[in-house]
């Protein structure tokens, strides 16, 4: 089978795109997911333009092989040939020169106008090259020396232009009617691949983001989207431990939260940890939409649990209480304000999380029944484990 229906940059497409589902299917498998998926989109990408360029710059300029049809044509034109030679074979006068050859049977002279002009009319497709070009001298006026003749430049630029014509046919792939087909339902269907696969990895791309938004160690970029829409593909867990090879400093862990829209409450004993956190935090890049961050001291009246308990489910504010005395008051209320909602079937808008950084661990502060409202009501609990 002939290579010559694609260039190079044709197979190069098919290649990339070939690749690009191996990729796809890689990224299925591993765990935890990385960027197979999105270096697979750039190599469709890739394709698609490689794919361009064979269409346009190869593709649409081959060229079927007329060599047949006119081999066909000329051989019908000497049959006809031969057919008149034999009616006029009795008006002809048997005379042959040493300088006549096979084709010069008929003696012109001894037909009339109309036979000799048929007769022409056939000889003209089907004449040997040199009497042609004796023909195309003996009908090219003489050149008179004239100035007007010295100046004339019209066989000179016909002669540039079909030297151009000639460079041009170069460029193009003279290949069999068929194979010509062929090519062109190929490309198309190239084309129509890419473009599907184009169009699949760019909904893999969104599908495969929301799926990983909740999960600590695959997710990336955070956007402030809808708790609903993102925990309907992957629930957030209730209880999230955060493994120390996964973990960030406070205050980018806690920015993250921020960053994907939900509001936090940090949870210490840290002094140093809380102080490090920045009383404004960006929802968006570049500080675009901060969002307040109130550090709560433990002899603060102003600022009591239920202030910061509708704060909190509202996502009017994040909290960071370093005193110990002051968080294990917040999770006795907290439990009770749950049970409170839970009558309502009431759930956050916007997910709530509770970052624990305690000394104490969560299992051994918090029972079953708080953690079972904590998740029925759209919270979070994140555990930090030094």
């Amino acid at each position: 089978m002939s290579l010559n229906i694609f260039s190079i940059f044709g197979y190069a497409s098919v290649l990339l795109w070939l690749v690009a589902l191996t990729l796809v299917w890689l990224h299925f498998r591993r765990h935890p997911r990385r960027w197979l998926c999105h270096v697979a989109v750039v190599f469709v990408l890739m394709a698609f333009v490689l794919a361009q360029i064979n269409s346009r710059t190869y593709v649409n300029r081959l060229q079927v092989d007329q060599s047949e049809a006119i081999a066909a044509a000329q051989a019908k034109q000497a049959e006809a040939r031969q057919m008149a030679e034999a009616e006029r074979a009795g008006d002809v006068a048997q005379i042959r020169f040493a300088e006549d050859d096979n084709t010069d049977f008929l003696d012109m002279a001894g037909l009339d106008e109309a036979d000799r002009k048929y007769i022409e009319s056939i000889d003209e497709t089907i004449a040997p090259d040199w009497k042609q070009q004796k023909r195309q001298r003996s009908s090219t006026p003489a050149d008179d020396g004239s100035l007007e003749a010295q100046l004339d430049t019209t066989e000179k630029a016909e002669g540039l232009d079909s030297g151009e014509l000639a460079q041009k046919d170069k460029k193009t792939v003279v290949l069999p009617a068929n194979r010509v087909m062929l090519a062109n339902r190929l490309d198309s269907l190239n084309l129509s691949i890419i473009r599907w696969l184009l169009l699949g990895g760019l909904g893999l791309l969104v599908v495969d983001y929301l799926q990983r938004f909740n999960r600590v160690e695959e997710a990336y970029l955070p956007l402030p989207l809808p708790s609903s829409l993102v925990n309907g593909l992957t629930p957030l867990p209730v209880v999230c431990p955060l493994p120390p090879s996964q973990q960030r400093t406070p205050a980018e862990e806690l920015g993250w939260l921020v960053r994907r829209g939900d509001t936090f409450i940090f949870l210490t004993t840290d002094a140093a940890a809380a102080a490090a956190i920045p009383e404004q935090m960006p929802r968006l890049p570049r500080e675009k939409r901060p969002f307040e961050v109130l550090h709560v001291q433990a002899d603060d009246p102003l600022v009591d649990d239920e202030f910061i308990f509708e704060a909190l489910w509202y996502n009017r504010a994040a909290f960071v209480i370093d005193s110990a005395i002051r968080a294990e008051s917040f999770l006795t209320g907290l439990y009770e304000r749950l049970v409170e909602r839970r009558q309502t079937l009431a759930r956050v808008g916007q997910t709530v999380h509770i970052v624990w950084d305690l000394d104490v661990p969560l299992a051994d502060m918090l029972h079953e029944d708080v953690i079972r409202l904590v998740g029925a009501a759209g919270m979070s609990l994140r555990e930090r484990r030094g």
